[in-house]
């Protein structure tokens, strides 16, 4: 069972993890986020879970957790920063997932445009941020699910060929509640000081980077070469020579 305890011994953060709210179970920690948000908690608050029902990605996209092996959590922020830097938050929280990861596990994972944590090719991780108004005040919820300790049985037989585990990779269990203090503290870091650095961080990490790429969108699929991304956190993909600019989308290797 994860252990609130634990991971509050290996916090460094003077804001993220104030409060730490264990859910036994719920349909989704971004769920429970926003009703803990209704009530006024405070900026910082985070909440996990070792059964996730309900869990979700992006694109209305289903996000499948182990019970009790995977990491399933939430997180509140109340920004004060300037809004354009916001599409750069999925970024800023996959580098901190990657740092964190290595900092706990001392295993090398990777990032996939825009919020994909891979490690060997294979999906171990996904970041889902909202955002709404609420009060006259911004309030964003900063979503991840991460495939810690499960096994290959754990996962459904369609997932199998392109989702992975840190105990899938390394034959060890990891112990969650150091890997999530190590993410927080990496990413409170990133957040309140260095802004500057995520985009070249995140390129560190990027394993697609001028790399031939399937680009999916809502208008429909495409080929082209990923050449980075803007300033403001927007895929750069040349398509038949030309280079173009897309605020979302799904990239498949």
């Amino acid at each position: 069972m994860f252990s609130s305890e634990n991971l509050k011994a290996e916090l460094n953060t003077k804001f993220l993890g104030g409060e730490i709210i264990c859910l036994p179970e719920t349909s989704s920690t971004n769920v429970s986020a926003w009703e803990y948000i209704q009530k006024g908690c405070m900026e910082g608050t985070l909440l996990t879970t070792d059964h996730q029902l309900e869990g979700r990605g992006r694109r209305q996209n289903k996000w499948v957790s182990a019970t009790g092996k995977s990491l399933t959590f939430s997180f509140i922020l109340y920004p004060q920063t300037n809004l354009d830097q916001f599409g750069l938050l999925p970024l800023l929280m996959g580098v901190s997932i990657v740092k964190g990861i290595q900092a706990a596990a001392y295993i090398q994972t990777g990032l996939k445009w825009p919020n994909d944590i891979m490690l060997s090719r294979k999906k171990m991780g996904g970041i889902l941020i909202e955002s709404k108004m609420i009060s006259d005040r911004l309030a964003v919820v900063v979503g991840v699910g991460l495939n810690i300790n499960e096994t290959v049985p754990d996962f459904p037989i369609v997932l199998k060929d392109y989702a992975t585990s840190l105990k899938i990779y390394s034959g060890e269990d990891h112990n969650r509640e150091l890997i999530l203090a190590e993410i927080l503290n990496e990413f409170e870091q990133l957040y309140s000081n260095e802004w500057d650095s995520i985009i070249p961080s995140w390129y560190k990490y990027c394993i697609h980077e001028d790399s031939q790429v399937s680009f999916h969108t809502e208008e429909g699929k495409c080929e082209g070469i990923f050449q980075g991304i803007s300033s403001n956190g927007h895929a750069e993909i040349i398509i038949n020579g030309k280079p173009q600019t897309f605020p979302a989308g799904l990239i498949r290797l």
